[in-house]
């Protein structure tokens, strides 16, 4: 679980007190993404290949938005995972939201060599100017 506190700059409109959907939407990403990089005891480099949200009901007004997520499947190229959005009640959603991410090793780049999270050479990647 992870909880979006109200912010007036996330308002649908000035003075309203509910946040905003792209808002809610973006936070799905990042809480379903963080769910998905969980699953693993490495690094890896987490991609959203599918988002799907649907909204029921608007958030109650000037309060936090809370997502419950789960995994739902792991396979070798992509994670799969769900989560509800909810502002006061666990048992009554906002919205539901099911993802899709692509996830590979972590690389980083030392001296034009790529090297993975073993710290394995992998050739020259070039520079970043």
């Amino acid at each position: 679980m992870i909880e979006m506190p109200f912010n007036p700059e996330l308002e649908v409109a000035k003075g309203s007190g509910i946040i905003a959907n792209g808002a809610i939407t973006a936070f799905l990403d990042t809480a379903l993404g963080a769910a998905a990089y969980d699953q693993f005891e490495t690094y890896k480099k987490i991609v959203t290949l599918d988002l799907r949200v649907d909204y029921f009901e608007k958030p109650a007004a000037f309060s936090s938005v809370i997502v419950k997520t789960r995994c739902l499947k792991i396979t070798e190229q992509a994670v799969f995972v769900q989560g509800d959005a909810f502002s006061k009640d666990e048992t009554t959603p906002i919205a539901h939201a099911v993802a899709v991410f692509s996830y590979e090793e972590m690389t980083t780049s030392v001296g034009g060599t790529s090297k993975d999270s073993d710290g394995k050479s992998s050739g020259d990647v070039g520079q970043i100017l």
